[in-house]
Order: C-alpha cells, then structure tokens, then sequence
C-alpha cells in the first residue's frame, strides 16, 4: 500500500493532476487494446492485415523481373572480375522508371556525364578510406569537417532567415 501510495504522489508531484489523468487514460486505454487483439476472431484478422501489407510491400520493393537470380547466401567461390561485371549490367538493366528522362522529382540528383566522371574518379581515389580513422586518413578527416562547417553555416543562415 505504501508504494502504492508514494508511486501516486511522485506521479501527481510530477505530471500534476491533469497530467496524471491524461496518463491513468492512455494506460487503461493501451491496457484494455492489448486485451481485445488478443480476442481470437480479432487476432486472426489483424494477423491476415499484416500478412497482406508485408506482402504488397515485398512485391512493390522487391524486383522480380523474369530470369532474374537472387542471392541469399555468400557463394562456396569467389567470382571473377567478368563474373562480377556481368551481374552488375544484368542490374543496371533491370526495368525501372526512366530517371535519365527527367520523369523523376527529388529521387536522383545528377549533373550529366561530366559530373558522374568526377564522382567515378573521387570514389576510386577515396574507396577505401576510412572515416573512423583520421590519423590514418586526414584528407577524409579534413573533407567531412569542412562538409560538416557547411551544413552548420546553412543551418545557421536558416535559423537566422526562418527564426
């Protein structure tokens, strides 16, 4: 009884009256929800809904084009170099929206052939840098401060501009 008690007033001493209300509502609520998924006719349904949308989502996220192999596990062999460029083009020429047409707002952001060579060249040069070490790799370190510096002068602008 005493817990109880001092757990009553610790919680009215820190959410109030109204506060306590509202909490002792949303946990008789949450409480008397659990029971009734529970319920069996109830149960089964809402299994079946979410079976549905997992599987709507599997089917909208997933490629399933003809012919197309997937890999689950790590193969017994590496493959080769050719072996690699072959499953990449396969890939790349997978049915998608038309992105290089412009039909696509906000979801790829390119700068023509130009632009994707000196993308191309960067990676090749920084591809196994390692941020996580900085001693080992300073021109990373130095790169991500510097984009670090931007983004908080944008966002400082931003606070400035927008309040």
């Amino acid at each position: 009884m005493l817990r109880i008690t001092r757990k009553t007033f610790l919680q009215l001493r820190g959410r109030g009256i109204v506060g306590t209300v509202i909490d002792a509502y949303l946990n008789a609520r949450r409480i008397v929800y659990s029971f009734f998924l529970r319920l069996p006719g109830v149960r089964d349904k809402v299994r079946v809904e979410i079976d549905q949308g997992i599987l709507k989502i599997e089917q909208k996220l997933l490629p399933s084009d003809p012919g197309l192999k997937r890999y689950l596990k790590l193969p017994q062999e590496g493959w080769s170099h050719d072996k690699v460029k072959e499953e990449l083009r396969k890939l790349v020429e997978m049915k998608h929206t038309r992105w290089e047409d412009g039909r696509v707002s906000g979801a790829v952001y390119h700068g023509g052939k130009e632009l994707s060579k000196l993308q191309t060249e960067a990676f090749e040069m920084f591809t196994v840098a390692n941020p996580i070490h900085p001693d080992v790799f300073p021109g990373v370190r130095k790169m991500e401060a510097e984009i670090v510096a931007m983004v908080d002068h944008i966002t400082s602008l931003a606070r400035v501009t927008f309040g």
